[in-house]
């Protein structure tokens, strides 16, 4: 099964579900992000996460935004889904609809809700795992409210051996750790926005999860650092342009405020209108912040352009 899953990795943008002035669904943001990753030489695409909203949407909209989202894939780069609904249930039916539009991998997530035992999530993972020939992450990350032990990690590939990736987004020393020591048990797969990706890749992650903001420049890094030790210099160069706009966006403590400015970064960058949002999240941004912001964009995009990286 990790043969299956060797394709997998580079950078691979989670998508923004973006909602018109009335909070309906726009079916149409889905196929604008898979164009733009496309054309900047991403790996692949990831549907739902932690800063995508996935929790307002209802399950037929998650299917319905798979199928749009694969169809304009076409086939060029991975497609995965990540599936966190309430149930072994309603998980597996989440599975099934990913199946059915060709996904190529899932990434299992905590429910949301109280944290679970960890004892108790690895049953659940056990039994959807179980459910599909895919290949199968583990979302790993302290945001979720429950981790797992990499001792309880290889014990749930050596009962499902499916389970060949993890979404490593615990401590960086774990994941650091994590990387070297079984990248050749597990695909690695960090986010948080890729921070502090270049020191990752130092230590066997083969790929990322980001938002769709920086697409150009962090397959830029990724290239790079597979270069080896001079590559690491250019990679660093490179990350270096999009941390300030990044770490601004970072530092909204509540998800929510990631995401509302994080959407209007990205049409500040693409020129994609991120239209309205859904009830009951926020519906504006601070003038302070988004005036900081906006300047932020614009000297990135300077930067790029001194820099000679080709990005939206």
């Amino acid at each position: 099964m990790l043969n299956q899953a060797q394709g997998i990795g580079g950078i691979m943008p989670v998508l923004y579900s973006f909602f018109d002035r009335d909070g309906g669904l726009r079916l149409d943001g889905f196929e604008q992000q898979v164009a733009h990753c496309r054309e900047n030489d991403a790996d692949g695409v990831v549907l739902f996460g932690f800063v995508t909203q996935f929790y307002r949407l209802t399950f037929d909209e998650k299917v319905r935004a798979i199928e749009v989202t694969s169809r304009a894939m076409a086939g060029k780069g991975t497609l995965g889904v990540t599936v966190m609904e309430a149930t072994v249930e309603g998980q597996v039916a989440l599975v099934r609809a990913a199946e059915k539009a060709a996904a190529d991998w899932i990434i299992l997530q905590p429910p949301l809700g109280p944290p679970n035992a960890p004892g108790l999530w690895l049953e659940m993972l056990g039994q959807v795992a179980a459910s599909t020939d895919l290949p199968v992450a583990v979302q790993n990350a302290t945001v979720a409210g429950t981790t797992l032990s990499i001792e309880q990690l290889l014990d749930l590939q050596d009962r499902h051996p499916n389970v060949c990736l993890c979404k490593a987004e615990t401590a960086s020393e774990d994941v650091a750790r994590f990387g070297r020591e079984f990248s050749e048990r597990f695909r690695v797969i960090t986010g948080n926005w890729g921070v502090e990706y270049p020191f990752f890749r130092q230590n066997g992650a083969h790929g990322l999860i980001p938002a769709p903001n920086f697409v150009a420049e962090q397959v830029a890094i990724h290239r790079a650092t597979e270069a080896g030790g001079a590559g690491l210099s250019e990679a660093l160069r490179v990350h270096s342009g999009i941390l300030p706009l990044m770490q601004f966006i970072r530092e909204r403590p509540p998800v929510e405020a990631q995401l509302i400015l994080g959407k209007h970064a990205y049409g500040r960058r693409t020129g994609f209108d991120p239209g309205g949002n859904r009830l009951p999240g926020p519906q504006t941004i601070d003038p302070a912040v988004r005036a900081h912001l906006e300047f932020l964009c614009d000297e990135l995009h300077q930067w790029v352009a001194r820099a000679n990286i080709e990005a939206a």
